[in-house]
């Protein structure tokens, strides 16, 4: 599995801040933020039904409590998200971050509350 292949999976390309941190992330993550290995992603979203329900997303973790995060597909660095595995629509989604790449430098904080 590499990012080719996830980008032929949604068919667009994902974005560029996601990519470079999929480069180095090789390690599974312990607490409340579990974010997808590369090798897992096609399989969460298509268990998810990640295109179907949330069209122009990628569901990139969850949180151990049934939410997903997601980020935007055609960003080069998108806000950061949470929504329910129940309904992964968008249009309920919770603000997180404001970009994937301050989320990553923050240590992936967010209330959880």
């Amino acid at each position: 599995m590499n990012i080719a292949d996830i980008e032929s999976y949604f068919e667009q390309a994902i974005p560029s801040s996601y990519k470079e941190f999929l480069s180095g992330h090789t390690k599974e993550m312990e607490g409340d933020v579990y974010l997808y290995l590369l090798q897992d992603l096609i399989e969460r979203n298509d268990c998810y039904e990640t295109k179907t329900y949330a069209n122009g997303y990628i569901n990139i973790g969850d949180n151990g409590g049934g939410e997903a995060f997601i980020i935007a597909l055609g960003s080069d660095d998108p806000e950061v998200s949470i929504v329910g595995h129940g309904s992964m629509d968008p249009t309920l989604k919770e603000f997180v971050c404001s970009s994937f790449s301050r989320w990553v430098a923050s240590g992936f904080e967010y209330d959880n509350e």
